[in-house]
């Protein structure tokens, strides 16, 4: 019974794992910090040219999940990635899907 109740757990955990990296604009943000290393939340909305606000839920649930972490610089929030697992999987997804266009076009 126990075996059972870690092996449900487990598949919670990493489906809300999943589900932080499940959107087209957190993923953005992975891309645009991987380049960046470290940038500060005016320039994320910038770049992704969305409203502050909802570049800053995206933020939360990525730091709330470990994917991210920030600090404050005055007034401004500066990010970037500490999950490095969340960087092997976005890659891996992006291989993933370009081998999927490659073979789609053949």
């Amino acid at each position: 019974m126990a075996g059972e109740q870690e092996k449900e757990q487990f598949f919670r955990e990493a489906a809300d794992y999943l589900k932080a990296l499940a959107h087209p604009t957190r993923l953005r943000i992975l891309d645009f910090l991987m380049k960046q290393k470290e940038t500060c939340v005016k320039s994320l909305w910038e770049e992704l040219n969305l409203q502050q606000s909802n570049v800053s839920q995206h933020l939360a649930l990525l730091k709330q999940r470990g994917i991210i972490d920030s600090r404050k610089e005055g007034v401004k929030t500066c990010y970037w990635i500490v999950d490095s697992d969340a960087i092997l999987i976005y890659r891996m997804l992006k291989e993933k899907l370009k081998d999927k266009g490659d073979n789609q076009q053949s």
